[in-house]
């Protein structure tokens, strides 16, 4: 085999490596959303505004109840949290994401990275799960149905 051929299967075998997968655009927007809602972390009242109320989570072995009891839940803890350390702040990032869309319903895999960081002390390692949401699609909009969250 020439080194030229030897160079051009290389550069092929490598492109076939990094190439990924093609989002469509519908796909496309569904990623955008739940990074959006990622971001949103800090801002609960925000990120619910992207949340169906019919919302079902399960994290772990733990259903939480609609999405209104879970809402409050959340703000309660929050605040419980920051008023012993007003600088706390919590961070989400999504990794590799992978969407399928089945009509107005999507089927949404990513591995969720939690980073919670102390105003004082020691910053905790991050925490990482494994996470499936389901979307639907109403009057042209995503909104979040169901959120399922596996500790790694």
């Amino acid at each position: 085999m020439t080194l030229k051929i030897k160079q051009l299967l290389i550069i092929f075998l490598l492109s076939l490596g990094v190439s990924g997968h093609a989002y469509t655009a519908e796909e496309e927007d569904v990623i955008e959303l739940i990074k959006t809602w990622a971001s949103l972390e800090g801002d609960l009242d925000a990120q619910a505004e992207l949340i169906r109320d019919d919302r079902v989570m399960i994290a772990g072995a733990d259903k939480w109840p609609d999405q209104k009891d879970n809402l409050m839940i959340q703000k309660e803890r929050r605040a419980a949290t920051l008023s012993r350390d007003p600088n706390w702040k919590i961070m989400q990032t999504i990794i590799s994401p992978e969407v399928r869309i089945y009509g107005n319903v999507a089927v949404a895999h990513f591995i969720r990275r939690f980073d919670f960081i102390a105003g004082e002390g020691e910053v905790s390692p991050p925490a990482f799960n494994n996470a499936t949401m389901i979307l639907v699609k109403e009057k042209g909009n995503w909104g979040i149905a169901h959120t399922h969250f596996s500790q790694i």
